[in-house]
């Protein structure tokens, strides 16, 4: 007995002193973990509040076409990239355990949005003061574009959370080699990869960094040298670990080309590339500052340069991380000739902003500790960030009612459409629809228990006796002659009898015979 009751506080003990070494650089005051509670509480309440508006395309089409079918199609099926696999798997078991709500679906990326903003704090106290991670952790908190994703049943909340994590352990990493940073290390790039292959971007940074830190070492080469093959070892088994994940989709699934040569990652031309190359990052940048003012921007773009300016001031780091992130995706982009989609550098704008939540914090220290101690400074600047995090949120909620970021779900045309569908749809009907009226109304449809099996496919065609087109104005396929033509049903469909049966703003459905 006596053995027994001194293993559990020993075992204990144990566990906290590993959580305390992976993500507290140092104790700090508790009224710092107040303040980064009370931000967390905010940040919560600015996601909270969209969580159950109208289901967009790519969304339901992740629910559609992998999260609502059974986990060995979700394990093997990369035909699109849309199946964000560990996240679609997070997804799967929501919808089974609450149903296929829009607040259910997007859960999995709203407890990740919620999490980004005390892992933000972690990672930025691993290389700054407590005061310049707590206002990062407030940026995080309000900057619209987090606030989208973390209502977003897709996979990138997680993929930024991950990122957060991996360089908090890099951190870690740089300065002590030890067993559980490098467990931790390789799990979460694992978990990163295994959400979204494009993990690879800041996976690629963080690791850059980690090796130039090692070898601009004041150490004997021979040291250098060791910790450069532990760092190796942990990044090829971690590889390894992934392909063996992926392993359903390579050997059982859509197959190695599913996931290294689809239409995101295929090689351009260098031509075509160079000139997609300026317009995308011109609409990435545009896409960070979403809702920001002119103003706004140019104090972050000042608070960035001054973090990287003056780095070895403004941090602990030998070398300034934001290169190095920056250097991997260049790399990456220039070496696969490919100009990935605004959203994919939505990671480095989690960085951008720790940065400049960074540069402009520790001046603001500079100039107050001429007038006060330092723990005077740093109360005062704790509650000021707080105040004026609590201004901004209150913008924020100000800007969202007079502005908001997504439409209300019963404006949403195909929402009204399924409500109809689901009245009047008989055993005769098939319903024809192109993208993206046929998902978004699909994932509807499903909410009254009507599968995507109602609907025409071309892959898997069937006899139509009553055909029920949708169109949609504002899309490619604006008239039900169109719809038609698409899926080259007009030897079957009797388009002389059509019936317009139902119209809503800019979504119309006819009623169609066969011939």
């Amino acid at each position: 007995m006596h053995s027994t009751h001194s293993t559990r506080p020993g075992l204990f003990q144990s566990i906290r002193a590993t959580f305390d070494h992976l993500f507290l650089r140092e104790k700090d005051p508790a009224y710092i973990y107040v303040i980064l509670g009370g931000i967390t509480l905010i940040g919560f309440l600015l996601r909270i509040i969209d969580i159950n508006q109208y289901i967009a395309y790519d969304e339901a089409y992740t629910f559609i076409h992998f999260a609502s079918r059974a986990f060995k199609h979700i394990l093997a099926d990369y035909s699109a990239p849309n199946n964000h696999i560990f996240h679609t798997i997070l997804v799967g078991i929501a919808y089974r355990l609450f149903g296929g709500q829009p607040w259910a679906l997007r859960l999995p990326a709203f407890i990740a949005g919620i999490l980004m903003i005390p892992a933000m704090y972690v990672t930025a106290r691993r290389f700054f003061s407590s005061n310049q991670a707590l206002a990062a952790s407030a940026l995080i908190a309000v900057t619209p574009s987090f606030i989208n994703y973390s209502v977003d049943a897709r996979g990138y909340t997680l993929l930024f959370l991950f990122a957060l994590l991996l360089t908090n352990f890099a951190g870690i990493l740089v300065t002590q080699q030890s067993k559980p940073a490098l467990i931790a290390f390789g799990l979460t790039t694992v978990l990163g990869f295994y959400t979204i292959p494009i993990f690879l971007y800041p996976m690629a940074g963080i690791s850059l960094w980690v090796v130039m830190t090692y070898l601009i070492a004041n150490e004997p080469w021979q040291i250098k040298l060791r910790k450069l093959e532990v760092f190796m070892v942990v990044c090829i088994l971690s590889a390894l670990l992934t392909i063996l994940l992926y392993s359903p989709v390579i050997i059982f699934g859509s197959g190695l080309t599913s996931l290294i040569n689809n239409e995101i990652v295929k090689p351009l031309t260098w031509s075509t590339f160079l000139e997609n190359l300026d317009p995308r990052v011109i609409k990435a940048w545009n896409k960070w500052m979403i809702g920001v003012s002119s103003t706004a921007e140019n104090l972050l773009s000042g608070g960035f340069l001054i973090s990287l300016l003056l780095y070895r001031k403004v941090s602990n780091q030998k070398l300034p991380l934001q290169v190095f992130l920056a250097l991997g995706a260049v790399i990456l982009v220039v070496l696969q000739r490919v100009t990935p989609l605004p959203r994919i550098w939505l990671y480095l704008e989690v960085f951008y902003l720790m940065f400049v939540a960074a540069g402009w914090v520790w001046l603001v220290e500079l100039i107050f500790d001429q007038f006060f101690n330092p723990s005077r400074t740093q109360k005062i600047l704790s509650m000021s960030i707080l105040l004026i995090f609590i201004s901004v949120f209150t913008n924020a909620l100000i800007a969202r009612h007079q502005n908001p970021v997504y439409q209300d779900r019963d404006l949403l045309p195909e929402a009204y459409a399924a409500d109809y569908l689901a009245q009047h749809l008989t055993p005769e009907d098939t319903i024809v629809a192109t993208g993206p009226v046929d998902i978004q109304t699909a994932y509807y449809l499903s909410l009254h228990g009507i599968p995507f099996e109602r609907f025409y496919q071309r892959d898997h065609p069937v006899k139509i006796q009553n055909a029920l087109v949708m169109s949609r104005q504002n899309s490619k396929y604006k008239t039900a002659e169109s719809v038609v033509d698409f899926f080259k049903l007009g030897q079957v469909l009797d388009l002389s009898r059509s019936q317009l049966v139902y119209e809503y703003a800019s979504v119309q459905i006819y009623s169609i015979p066969a011939r």
